[in-house]
């Protein structure tokens, strides 16, 4: 294959459109042909962008790639049947979609590099959030993304706390430069914040004090109890709870099969042991403290006097609360919403619940790292709901996975914007082989019998 771009390179979103399966088979094949012929191909870039805006339809098919090679392998793929669809009707009907904001456990050193080397919307948005820091927690989370991992203080509550909400503050910015825009919110434990500022409750400003006050003050609670997640259903985690005589209480139920306890270390050492015995998934959460716990009771009126500035307001995008389960009024999120935010469980299983009851069957986590697909996806399953779970990032394959999921949200009937992804204006005059590529998609032809089985 010759041509530009035939090396590995920048990660591209490929994507096809057509009104029927037939038709889209037949366009498949005619870029297949027209990338393995190899002439006057231009930028991998160039050619993506201008197979996006070409076609239109519900039959769609779109992944990432990063060569002309790859490209070709992909497409070999589709057309033999070998690649997960997304079904047609769902993007006639265009599902609702939820951004689902994670607490803490989705870091990794390096997380958001490629991203503020890439894109220029995450990276001015995060330096917004930066300067927020900065006034309030006195570091810079920017410069701590780049730090070797023996230096940065990612390891420190009140350093990842603030890093990890301006980090989501800045994906959720990219979505929106990529015209991906949610119609609900709902936040894990921290993950409430960024939920909050994308619901348009709060400032940014008002976002990035709590972040940095709430985690200074959880401080204070360090090595004073532990957090473990478990395999448990919340039925019997509760009784674990009941059992224990106080000193384990129920933190969070994720999912009907999911729970985190929290209590003294002792007692969760003890009951790890115990699990372990019953072939129980149990461990010990590091470098956590015993948040949604009576430890954080200590910290109610510190906490009511920091965030005594908050000027929340009415919400633009619902957002289900996973202190209630329930869409919450954005004038609601003040300092006592987070301070119960902080002391009761996490019901993250019964909001989803109530956020598929209300017909949201696309969930997008948005993190550095998956943390949340799994729990999600077994409520989801647990009330055979319909859903498509995906990630806004993955270690090692940052904007690779956020253009994959791109690609399955076209599929499911969101519309990118294209000028954004691909700027350089309309495409060019057509060669006449790449004007046979587009005829070739209006008039069906015959297509191998084994593509259409």
């Amino acid at each position: 294959m010759n041509g530009p771009d035939t090396g590995a390179g920048s990660p591209r979103l490929f994507a096809v459109a057509a009104d029927s399966e037939e038709l889209l088979t037949a366009l498949l094949y005619a870029h297949l042909d027209r990338i393995r012929a190899g002439r006057s191909l231009p930028s991998l870039a160039r050619y993506c962008h201008d197979a996006a805006t070409g076609t239109a339809g519900t039959h769609r098919v779109a992944f990432a790639v990063a060569s002309y090679a790859e490209l070709a392998q992909q497409l070999q793929a589709v057309c033999a049947g070998e690649s997960e669809r997304v079904p047609a009707e769902v993007a006639a009907r265009r599902p609702r979609l939820v951004f689902v904001f994670a607490g803490q456990g989705a870091q990794w050193y390096g997380m958001g590099r490629e991203l503020l080397a890439a894109e220029p919307v995450f990276r001015q948005t995060l330096h917004q959030c930066d300067a927020f820091v900065r006034e309030f927690a006195r570091f810079s989370a920017v410069e701590q993304l780049g730090l070797p991992e023996e230096t940065a203080r990612l390891g420190e509550l009140d350093v990842l706390q603030p890093t990890m909400v301006s980090l989501q503050i800045a994906l959720t910015a990219l979505w929106r430069s990529w015209g991906v825009t949610p119609d609900a919110v709902v936040g894990h434990s921290m993950g409430e914040i960024a939920a909050a500022h994308t619901a348009g409750a709060l400032t940014l400003r008002d976002a990035m004090m709590i972040a940095c006050r709430r985690s200074a003050l959880l401080r204070r609670i360090a090595g004073k109890g532990a957090l473990a997640v478990t395999e448990l259903p919340p039925a019997e985690a509760r009784a674990v709870a009941e059992a224990s005589g106080g000193t384990i209480s129920v933190a969070g139920e994720n999912s009907p099969r999911s729970t985190v306890l929290a209590g003294d270390a002792r007692s969760l050492a003890e009951l790890v042991g115990e699990l372990e015995r019953r072939d129980v998934y149990c461990r010990v959460i590091k470098g956590t403290v015993a948040s949604h716990s009576h430890y954080v009771e200590e910290l109610r009126e510190d906490l009511r006097t920091a965030l005594q500035s908050l000027h929340p307001t009415a919400t633009d995008v619902p957002m289900y609360s996973t202190v209630t389960a329930e869409p919450v009024p954005g004038t609601g999120l003040g300092p006592a919403y987070w301070m119960r935010n902080l002391r009761e469980p996490v019901r993250l299983a019964a909001a989803t619940q109530n956020l598929a009851a209300a017909g949201h069957e696309v969930f997008v986590e948005v993190s550095a790292h998956p943390v949340l697909l799994s729990p999600l996806r077994q409520t989801l399953e647990h009330g055979e709901r319909p859903g498509w779970l995906l990630p806004s990032g993955r270690r090692r394959e940052e904007h690779r996975s956020m253009l994959s999921s791109l690609g399955a949200l076209y599929a499911c009937g969101r519309e990118p914007d294209w000028a954004v992804l691909y700027p350089g204006g309309p495409a060019a005059s057509l060669t006449p082989y790449q004007a046979a590529v587009i005829e070739a998609a209006r008039r069906p032809r015959p297509v191998p019998t084994a593509a259409l089985a």
